[in-house]
């Protein structure tokens, strides 16, 4: 091993190649393709001298990425970096003003999507383990880039059933802001059914939207009872109704409709609660005659770790240290793959990482390079401090 700081040797300009390439590769999610980024990433970290694998679980044709270096020693520190590398859907492609998957280079940003969120990530996550490689650690630090966490897949809960750690750093975008905890995310899909009749004659059927009208006032109740629901680092749990689809024709009074809500939920609420509360929520609905059925769809469980755990003031100190990030305790309103490696595999995890959080699944997403070259340098102190026996 080489004595002395874990020294890289990036600039701004590697950083734009290399954060270009990441985008270039169209990761879109859905429909899941994400296997020319996997493979881009391999064949980089394998050109660096680092062993890098693909690995085809859960999905053959959706691959993965686990790379390490190390000696692996019990006297010291392993540590997991883990990104993700499918993106959301562009959405309308005339509202840019760049290609979205050009990966294009305009002074300290690059642009398009996924550049933030969280392509900027694994770009640092790459580099610092070219650094920690090329210096050598007595611990390990282990590089995994899943698939699906934009649709809640098992990406990186497969991952960590094979890698373990002592701690782990999720690379989404915060501008290197430390956040240990994140809030849940579960999505419910209310379907109603009512009577249709000629609308000359609505008394003669049961109106879908009337009665979502209607339920308001319940509605209005409940959400200002989440608000009184409060963690001092993420805020108020949330229900938010987001999508609502009625109606056949201008004439017909609609019999059927599907209300979705996006309910976010603190880290000491139960998601089985949740469900019942939203059950209750839309009985009135059942009391007016409308049949209703609710199906949580889909579900990120809310992750919390302490604000002293040593990952955590580790880092804040390095980036404080390095860019001025405050250092006081911070959460992150989304929900990340954190879940996965507090919940699922009990390892002490944060969220951090050089994107730009307001920039996510946005119109001409950037990221910034100076703050990628800075989250490299944050990396290599970080493992030097964890993973590295003091001689």
């Amino acid at each position: 091993m080489v004595d002395g700081t874990i020294q890289h040797d990036v600039t701004e300009a590697e950083a734009a190649d290399l954060l270009s390439e990441l985008v270039a590769r169209d990761s879109q999610n859905p429909p899941g393709r994400e296997r020319a980024c996997a493979e881009f990433i391999v064949e980089t970290l394998e050109e660096w001298g680092l062993d890098a694998q693909l690995v085809e679980e859960p999905y053959e044709d959706r691959p993965q990425v686990v790379a390490e270096t190390g000696a692996g020693s019990p006297e010291s520190g392993d540590l997991v970096l883990n990104g993700h590398i499918d993106v959301v859907p562009p959405g309308d492609r005339e509202q840019w003003s760049v290609d979205p998957f050009e990966g294009g280079v305009d002074g300290n940003r690059v642009y398009g999507r996924g550049a933030s969120d969280m392509k900027s990530g694994v770009a640092a996550g790459m580099f610092a383990l070219r650094a920690a490689h090329e210096h050598g650690v007595d611990g390990r630090v282990t590089l995994t880039c899943a698939i699906g966490e934009e649709t809640a897949e098992p990406g990186t809960k497969t991952l960590l059933d094979n890698v373990g750690g002592d701690f782990g750093i999720v690379l989404e975008p915060t501008e290197l802001v430390v956040d240990t905890v994140g809030k849940g995310l579960a999505w419910y899909e209310v379907e109603l059914r009512g009577e249709s009749s000629h609308a000359s004659s609505p008394d003669l059927g049961l109106n879908v939207l009337d009665g979502l009208f209607s339920f308001n006032d319940e509605l209005t109740a409940y959400r200002e009872e989440l608000a009184e629901r409060e963690h001092p680092l993420v805020g108020s749990s949330l229900c938010t109704p987001t999508m609502l689809e009625a109606g056949t024709k201008e004439n017909v009074i609609p019999d059927s409709a599907t209300l979705t809500f996006d309910r976010r939920f603190l880290p000491e609420e139960n998601i089985k609660e949740i469900d019942k509360e939203i059950d209750d929520l839309v009985e009135p609905l059942r009391e007016r005659g409308f049949e209703i059925s609710v199906t949580r769809t889909r579900t990120y469980e809310a992750a919390e770790i302490n604000a002293d755990r040593e990952i955590a003031t580790v880092v804040r100190q390095h980036s404080h240290d390095i860019a001025g990030v405050d250092t006081a305790p911070h959460g992150k309103s989304a929900s990340t793959d954190q879940r996965n490696f507090v919940n699922d595999a009990g390892i002490p995890a944060i969220i951090w990482g050089p994107g730009t959080s307001a920039q996510s699944h946005t119109v001409d997403e950037w990221a910034r390079t100076d703050l990628l070259v800075d989250a490299v340098e944050v990396l290599c102190r970080t493992i030097e401090e964890l993973c590295v026996e003091r001689r």
